[in-house]
């Protein structure tokens, strides 16, 4: 099997990862598969600070440029999919739980996740944030089809994660995923909105 290596970029910001933005991978891992399966987030109580939630973006959100094997060097910018498909988008949102013990079991897991994403297929760029005032980190991941973020979903890796997620993350985590080919909706700004809607109360 041919795998893809990600290119020196994306590989130095993960490792540049803070402990908000371990947060946020690992809020991508921490939901059922079921949940992976559909455009939802795992919507649960507000944290404290009620500005600090998914759905919300955060006034001092720092993210870094996206990088990947997608991304025109020249621009910056995704390269278009292929004319007749799409993208699939996924952004993920959290905040870690304090505590030494905590802190370890976050630097077993997040190292499994970054070797993981070093060598993923169809895994095109990626983009991670991290806000100071709420303790948490953000990502958006663009993958070159479905297919390949459900590959992701079952690596050893996220089914990893998945157990250690309730105990590593506050209960406010959340994620979701959609298909698109407009660049206005590969965006941070995009998750948020899509996380938020997904925290709307049925009608």
């Amino acid at each position: 099997m041919t795998t893809r290596t990600l290119n020196p970029a994306l590989t130095a910001a993960i490792e540049r990862s803070s402990r908000a933005l371990a947060a946020a991978l690992l809020a991508a891992l921490g939901v059922t598969l079921s949940a992976c399966g559909s455009d939802s987030g795992a919507a649960t109580p507000e944290p404290s600070a009620p500005a600090c939630t998914g759905g919300v973006l955060e006034a001092d959100l720092q993210a870094a440029p996206l990088s990947g094997p997608g991304v025109d060097p020249a621009t910056g910018k995704l390269r278009p999919a292929p004319e007749g498909s799409s993208y699939t988008v996924s952004s993920t949102y959290g905040i870690p739980r304090p505590g030494d013990v905590v802190m370890e079991r976050y630097g077993q897991t997040f190292g499994a996740i970054q070797a993981q994403l070093a060598s993923q297929r169809g895994l095109l760029a990626i983009q991670l944030a991290q806000s100071t005032s709420c303790g948490s980190g953000r990502t958006l991941a663009v993958w070159e089809s479905t297919e390949a973020m459900y590959e992701f979903v079952m690596s050893p890796a996220h089914l990893a994660a998945v157990e250690a997620a309730d105990e590593l993350l506050e209960p406010n985590y959340a994620v979701t995923h959609w298909a698109t080919t407009r660049d206005d909706e590969m965006t941070l700004e995009e998750g948020v909105r899509r996380i938020k809607a997904s925290e709307a109360p049925a009608p």
